[in-house]
This record gives C-alpha cells, sequence and structure tokens, in this order.
C-alpha cells in the first residue's frame, strides 16, 4: 500500500514538473529577443537572503559588471519560496545562477555570492566557453 501511494505521488510530480522551455517568462525573452545571441541568467533567490540581495544591490549594479551583464545576458530572476522553478535547474543553496541557452540547456552555473571583480571574471570565462 505505502508502494502504492508513494508511486502515485512520484507520478503525480512528474506530471507538474516544468521544463524550462515551458516557462512563460523564458518564452518571452527569446520572443522579444529573437535575433540576440543573448544568453539567460536565471537567479535563484529569496527576500531573506542577504547574499543575494549583496548581488543584485551592488555586484549586478557595479558598472562594468551591469554594461557586460546588458551586452551578453538576460536576467530572469526566481524566488526559489514563491515561483515555480524549472526541472533540471536543481541548486544546494542561494544565490545560485544557472546560464540557459535558447534551446533552454544549462551551459554553465554559478553559486553563491562574490565581489564584483570575481563576478565579471567568472562572465568573462562563460562567454569564452560559450
Amino acid at each position: 500500500m505505502i508502494k502504492t501511494i508513494l508511486l502515485f505521488l512520484f507520478g503525480l510530480n512528474l506530471v507538474n514538473a516544468m521544463q524550462i522551455t515551458d516557462d512563460i517568462i523564458f518564452q518571452n525573452i527569446y520572443k522579444q529577443q529573437q535575433n540576440s545571441n543573448k544568453i539567460v541568467l536565471m537567479l535563484y533567490s529569496a527576500k531573506t537572503c542577504p547574499q543575494c540581495a549583496y548581488m543584485k544591490q551592488k555586484v549586478f549594479k557595479n558598472n562594468e559588471v551591469k554594461n557586460f551583464m546588458n551586452k551578453h545576458f538576460i536576467l530572469l530572476e526566481k524566488d526559489i519560496n514563491k515561483d515555480d522553478l524549472p526541472e533540471g535547474f536543481n541548486y544546494f543553496g542561494i544565490p545560485t545562477m544557472f546560464f540557459v541557452d535558447k534551446e533552454g540547456k544549462q551551459i554553465a552555473k554559478i553559486i553563491g555570492s562574490s565581489r564584483s571583480e570575481a563576478f565579471l571574471k567568472q562572465l568573462k570565462n562563460i562567454m569564452e566557453e560559450k
């Protein structure tokens, strides 16, 4: 009986699983940027996360980081406590940043916060490897 219940719950979970390409915001990003070579930077965060706030309020607003991000990336924020999270984009801690191509494939991942210079270096490395 317990096995049957667990199988039912597992099956129910699969039915509700969302692929990144099913995400309306993700779809709209690429409809608006049809000819763009930009990559989606999907940020998993929470309002109660001080490291997330640091990244958004300090690092992402650093002029060099902001300019590089605007040129190469489209930011898609997901609150881990409120938003549906796409299947296959698992996280251990926040902030976690997934770099996703137009087909919904993860091409890179950054976990945690860092200072502006180090983060910019990581972004440049991701673009070089792309």
